[in-house]
């Protein structure tokens, strides 16, 4: 009993000194969270009342903390009211407004394309019209940004857009009662032939799971086999949404995903609730690329990890932490990155980390470790995913990603669109190339050429002091005609990829989203390589219990 007691004592006087230190280190923590206070609060004091010119308070707060939190991750950010609408947006999948996309062509609103069902839709706005005043103000030098928020608003008010129409120049107002506007996560679903479903994810809100649940049923519905889950592009958004959607395609009570904070904080485990939709009888393949990130990868790398779904396409971005969002006041919040997620192989697919070492205390580094997914294949944690089977384009497509940026396939559609009929007369143009080629030279729409950019500057430079010096002149023209040269060569090199841009961007004005993934799936090489993939079952298999990925090289896009 004596001993007993002896080590009760010991028991409680440990738990003391347990307690003790914890709360001696929380005390110097809030010390020294008091002394900074102090110290910035100072700093602020001072700009504020003697600084040479009067400072706007609001402004610097804003500089202030936009400051600070540049050292962090590019997650971690500072949100005001006016951002606020737009984290909304990326979340909620949802705003308020009147439904359309809206672009600056030549320094004029322009709409690219009302969304499906919105009251803009419905009103007689087409793609091409010219928004010439919102509520009776010009949008002539607006920027994009505040024609966007001025056009938004609340549900159930009105919004007048002057609308100049393109081919007759007719001028109209259009009354547009606003109304809460829904962004589809799934633009695009169908039957790509008799036997293998497609469907396009570009991002992960609260409507992901529903839409996606919809679509497996109607493809099932249509006999599909084989089901190709395109996560290209995707940035991510709710983790949330990502499980609900694994959710469908996973047996019930398998670990999907967990996460883990500094010194054992924000420690969370997912796993499936629900028995599968998807019956394990139908095959999977799921697309990637550099662009996918976060809650797509977590979907890629899940199924990747249970050997469930052939994973097609290039290494993915490689996001693997986790935010919440913290409201500061009414009208402003914090989203910081709190955590870290792992997938069932026990991986991170966080490619590395972004704060500056000096900032962190204890600071320690691991290297990224081999892992095994279900079946015993080896896969690589910290960096993103790396497909199954990877395919590569022998290069990369400089002048028509420059074109694109440009706008110039948009524009060219808006010039050209009277001459035909349908998309049907657009591919069946033999003079489609050589219209556009002289539309980009005309319009002096610069290409992705080396050296272009900085002749440019250097020209410019040169009209503030000497513009007539001939000898320069002379050189800049030599160099000019060499760049245009080059550029000449790239467009012929990159001719394929620049008509499909063209023709999807026609196929989008007659026919919208579906009208464009329509045409590009028939040559999309991916989506070719696991079309052909399911098509031989043994080969499908082969993957998913190999244990080295494959290249496929590839000409096409």
């Amino acid at each position: 009993m004596k001993n007993l007691r002896k080590y009760f004592y010991a028991f409680i006087l440990l738990a003391v000194i347990s307690f003790s230190y914890v709360r001696t280190q929380q005390m110097d923590i809030y010390r020294e969270i008091a002394r900074s206070q102090q110290q910035i609060m100072t700093v602020y004091k001072y700009l504020l009342t003697e600084y040479i010119h009067e400072l706007d308070v609001a402004e610097l707060t804003t500089r202030i903390i936009d400051s600070m939190l540049s050292n962090f991750d590019p997650y971690t950010e500072y949100y005001e009211e006016k951002d606020l609408e737009d984290l909304t947006l990326k979340t909620e999948g949802e705003f308020s407004g009147v439904g359309l996309e809206i672009y600056m062509y030549e320094d004029q609103l322009t709409v690219v394309g009302p969304i499906e069902g919105s009251p803009a839709s419905k009103s007689g706005i087409y793609t091409g019209d010219a928004i010439m005043n919102i509520d009776g103000e010009s949008t002539s030098g607006l920027e994009l940004k505040d024609a966007t928020s001025k056009i938004r608003g609340k549900a159930g008010t009105e919004v007048i857009l002057t609308i100049k129409k393109p081919i007759t120049g007719e001028v109209q107002d259009y009354s547009i009662i606003r109304d809460v506007i829904t962004i589809k996560d799934i633009p695009f679903y169908g039957m790509v032939n008799n036997d293998v479903g497609y469907l396009r994810i570009t991002n992960f809100s609260i409507n992901t799971a529903n839409e996606t649940k919809n679509a497996f049923i109607s493809l099932m519905q249509d006999g599909a086999s084989s089901i190709i889950i395109d996560l290209r592009d995707n940035p991510g958004g709710l983790l949330s949404s990502s499980l609900d959607l694994l959710d469908l395609i996973l047996p019930k009570n398998l670990d999907l995903v967990s996460t883990k904070g500094r010194e054992g904080k924000n420690i969370k485990s997912y796993k499936t609730l629900n028995n599968a939709l998807i019956p394990e009888s139908i095959n999977l393949a799921v697309l990637i690329n550099g662009a996918s990130a976060s809650a797509s990868e977590i979907v890629a790398g899940v199924l990747q990890d249970y050997d469930r779904a052939v994973v097609l396409g290039s290494q993915s971005f490689g996001k693997g932490l986790v935010q919440t969002v913290i409201g500061i006041n009414q009208d402003t919040a914090l989203k910081i990155t709190n955590s870290k997620y792992f997938i069932p192989s026990g991986r991170s697919l966080q490619k590395r980390e972004f704060i500056d070492d000096e900032l962190i205390a204890n600071t320690s580094s691991k290297a990224d470790s081999l892992y095994q997914t279900k079946a015993g294949r080896t896969v690589i944690g910290g960096g993103g995913i790396a497909p199954d089977l990877t395919v590569k384009d022998e290069g990369s497509y400089p002048l028509a990603a420059s074109i694109l940026r440009n706008g110039a396939y948009f524009k060219f559609v808006q010039q050209n669109s009277d001459q035909y009929s349908s998309v049907e007369e657009v591919l069946s143009d033999q003079e489609l190339m050589t219209k556009f080629e002289s539309f980009i030279n005309e319009n002096d729409i610069s290409g992705y050429v080396d050296g272009q950019e900085d002749l440019k500057v250097a020209k410019e430079k040169l009209s503030k002091k000497d513009e007539k010096n001939l000898f320069i002149n002379n050189a800049f023209s030599v160099i000019e005609k060499q760049i245009e040269k080059n550029q000449t060569a790239m467009f012929e090199q990159e001719k394929d990829i620049i008509q499909r841009m063209i023709h999807g961007e026609f196929a989008f004005y007659y026919n919208g989203y579906e009208g464009r993934y329509n045409l590009y799936l028939k040559d999309d090489i991916v989506v070719l390589k696991a079309l052909e993939i399911f098509a031989d079952e043994s080969q499908y298999l082969s993957i998913l219990s190999n244990t080295e990925s494959t290249e496929v090289a590839s000409n096409n896009s």
